[in-house]
């Protein structure tokens, strides 16, 4: 008896992790086959509630993962390239979307599994082109999807024959209201633990095939793993800001919500479900386990589809009420949201990116995921570099020795500093990992890096010119008069030329191939006027004498001005493409 057990249990556990890897190369796959269009697909939505659920479907249908779509939305939102007004579109979308794995599972090639993984996994290991080697990673997942949905129907079999077994699925029977919330809270948790739906349904289907539960027990456990597939977007939304949150909070009120009316409703959603199958594709018995999985997956569609239909009208209207000083209070109260904090709104940026991520892998969906808070941080630490140019300008001009404008190019130096390496961290996590191996992703890694390393010796040489500005002051002299202009004049042209490759940043300004001309001629220019001024500085200095501690400040400060050129071109030449240094 108690081989026959560990026979069962063993079989169970080889068929769900087989089935768990099998959807991770599925999704793997297709997501590496999209490439960034699935950024380009989710950032399409608008303020049209219809085109987002239109863009979560198609996305969640081709990733095969509507957890991979809600962090991203999660993310898209933390990012501020989206607002939650839209955001709710395409989460209901995405709930659509994840019923299209219960229809690929209800299709009868389980003794296919095997041998479509094991020649998928050939093709994976031999080929040596990006895109054929993706394709066989997803057709290697299915493979194992449907072998472990065969493992698992295999050692469900005997199940039935035992009484205790029988009597155990039996105590979890959909008879009653209150036997349709135990069975969904039974879905919910199992849900949550393995962090998939598409698993639960799976497990699912198996049981109803095996005929150890009937069809409204399978009903109401698929209505429970609804609410748990939500787990994901909260985790995600741990670290991100408060309108990230409140993403991952309507996540989850658009399926508790669902399935709290719809458990009221069960018996007539059942006769609607049993109604639909029976007039269109003429499946009335579905207690029959050969019918059975249609029946499920038809429960998952119907469900998210009419919920969305419900809630399609008053989304926009709970997403302002989520927004709303009321609620902010009572969820801050809560710990739901975060307080008030005294930092900069940039900052916020810097903390995100610093945050707990639930994606501790290197994968691909992981680089998607962090992209838009790596920018965020990117640009933050483009406006300080500005804030700091504005800050030497005064510097120069005053002679004052404790002035603030000092202390923040200090300050700033050291969170350039901090930044660069939280973030070269980050970025070399996804170097020669092959999940991140597609050469699109390898060259912006490379672009990143680059631009944070220019970025942040800049804020070095800034820091530099500030620390000779002391040194002359500290010897109570000063610069010349024609010495201050000259500085003034270089630190504003090098300001103008860096504040165009900010707004392409920024995304306020839209780039276009004359740019990257205008950015060449541009830095071409200061060197230009950096040779002209230390040429008029010797001729100067050969005429007139000065104090040398004067000079040789100055001097100093033009070749910190030279490298602080050098470090914002090479940085643009990142930023727009071009292969220079």
């Amino acid at each position: 008896m108690l081989s026959d057990y560990a026979h069962i249990l063993f079989s169970l556990a080889g068929g769900i992790g087989i089935f768990l890897l099998g959807m991770k190369f599925l999704s793997e796959g297709l997501q590496m086959i999209a490439g960034d269009k699935l950024k380009t697909l989710i950032g399409m939505a608008t303020n049209n509630r219809i085109f987002g659920v239109g863009m979560g479907l198609l996305v969640t249908g081709i990733i095969q993962s509507s957890s991979v779509t809600t962090v991203l939305v999660v993310s898209f939102v933390d990012g501020g390239l989206m607002t939650l007004a839209q955001a709710v579109g395409v989460i209901m979308g995405a709930n659509i979307g994840t019923t299209v794995t219960g229809w690929i599972l209800t299709i009868k090639i389980d003794q296919y599994g095997l041998p479509l993984a094991g020649i998928a996994a050939i093709i994976y290991i031999f080929s040596k082109k990006d895109t054929i080697k993706y394709i066989a990673l997803g057709a290697l997942g299915l493979g194992c999807v449907f072998l472990g949905l065969l493992f698992m129907k295999d050692a469900m079999g005997p199940v039935k024959d035992y009484p205790q077994f029988v009597a155990m699925f039996h105590a979890f029977q959909a008879d009653t209201y209150f036997g349709v919330l135990r069975c969904a809270a039974v879905g919910c948790i199992l849900t949550l633990i393995v962090q998939s739906s598409s698993v639960t349904i799976g497990i699912t289907m198996v049981l109803a095939s095996q005929g150890l539960i009937n069809f409204h027990t399978a009903a109401a456990l698929v209505l429970g793993e609804n609410v748990g597939t939500t787990i994901t977007a909260i985790l995600a939304s741990l670290g991100a800001n408060n309108n990230a949150r409140r993403t991952a909070y309507f996540h989850s009120l658009f399926n508790i919500t669902g399935v709290f009316y719809i458990t009221l409703l069960f018996t007539p959603f059942i006769k609607l479900v049993e109604w639909g199958l029976g007039t269109f594709f003429g499946l009335n018995d579905l207690e029959n386990p050969g019918n059975i999985s249609f029946g499920i997956a038809a429960v998952h569609s119907t469900f998210n589809i009419f919920n969305t239909l419900v809630f399609l009208l008053p989304c926009r209207f709970i997403a302002r009420l989520m927004e709303s000083d009321t609620a902010t209070k009572i969820l801050t109260k809560l710990k739901l949201l975060r307080g008030e904090v005294k930092q900069p709104p940039e900052m916020e940026a810097l903390l995100t990116i610093m945050a707990h991520s639930p994606n501790k892998d290197s994968s691909y969906i992981r680089f998607i995921e962090i992209e838009t808070r790596i920018q965020r941080v990117l640009i933050y630490m483009g406006r300080q570099l500005k804030t700091g140019m504005g800050n030497l300008n005064h510097c120069i001009e005053n002679s004052e020795k404790n002035s603030p404008e000092i202390n923040q190019i200090f300050e700033m130096e050291q969170n350039c500093d901090k930044i660069k390496t939280k973030l070269m961290t980050i970025l070399t996590s996804f170097v020669g990992n092959e999940e991140t191996a597609v050469s699109s992703i390898q060259q912006r890694l490379a672009a990143y890096e680059r631009i944070f390393d220019y970025l942040e010796s800049t804020s070095d040489y800034m820091a530099q010119v500030a620390k000779l500005r002391l040194r002359v002051l500290d010897n109570k002299t000063d610069l010349l008069d024609y010495q201050k202009q000259d500085l003034i004049k270089l630190n504003s042209q090098i300001s103008e030329a860096f504040g165009i490759l900010l707004s392409v940043l920024e995304n306020t300004a839209k780039y276009n191939p004359q740019m990257a001309e205008n950015h060449e001629k541009n830095f071409a220019a200061i060197k230009d006027s950096i040779r002209s001024i230390r040429t008029a500085f010797w001729e100067a200095s050969s005429k007139n004498a000065s104090e040398p501690i004067v000079n040789d400040s100055y001097s100093n400060m033009l070749s910190s001005y030279r490298k602080i050129r050098d470090h914002l071109r090479g940085a643009g030449n990142a930023i727009f493409g071009i292969d220079k240094d």
